[in-house]
């Protein structure tokens, strides 16, 4: 009897951590709304590498080189201390997200005065290794809110970054940004 209590709790032992999820970046950036946005256009980068989900009237701009492709949006109906900023870029090269690329991010965050993290992690993306990063940067006269969210494929990466300007809708805007980094499809 004991050998089978001993081989049931191991075999539980073993489903439960086999069902863990991955962590994501739901997980970095928090978003407690219900709120469900009506991102309707569909925006694909200059050389069809990926797309995402835009409201219909933001203001985009498209950008490439030959190391990059970028879109950059932002909806510019809204006040400025309301406001965010999306950029999604596809650079030319390889990283590989580990614990050393963790620290030379977080580094660099905090190498500029009065900033702050507000949590960061390793993440995953689609099965894909990603970091993503949260932090702020207070001035005399703002508070400036930063993710940036770093996916590894193969001999590219990817960095979907987003500027808040304040705080007021805050919440909201940390649920409509998650949405629209989770909108991110890569095009085969």
């Amino acid at each position: 009897m004991k050998k089978f209590h001993y081989l049931l709790y191991c075999l539980s032992t073993v489903l439960l951590f086999s069902c863990k999820n991955e962590p994501s970046i739901n997980d970095v950036i928090s978003c407690t709304s219900d709120v469900d946005f009506h991102h309707s256009k569909i925006i694909r980068d200059a050389k069809n590498n990926f797309e995402i989900n835009l409201g219909k009237h933001w203001k985009r701009e498209l950008y490439f080189d030959d190391y990059q492709s970028r879109i950059y949006a932002a909806d510019t109906t809204r006040n400025f201390s309301s406001s965010f900023i999306i950029d999604v870029t596809r650079f030319k090269g390889k990283i590989i997200i580990e614990e050393a690329f963790k620290n030379k991010i977080t580094t660099q965050v905090l190498a500029t005065t009065k900033t702050y993290i507000i949590q960061n992690s390793i993440i995953k993306f689609n099965d894909q290794p990603a970091y993503a990063i949260y932090y702020f940067h207070k001035n005399e006269e703002q508070v400036t809110y930063n993710i940036q969210y770093y996916i590894a494929d193969q001999e590219h990466y990817y960095l979907l970054s987003a500027q808040i300007n304040g705080s007021q809708n805050f919440t909201k805007n940390n649920c409509e940004i998650l949405q629209i980094f989770n909108s991110l499809k890569i095009i085969p």
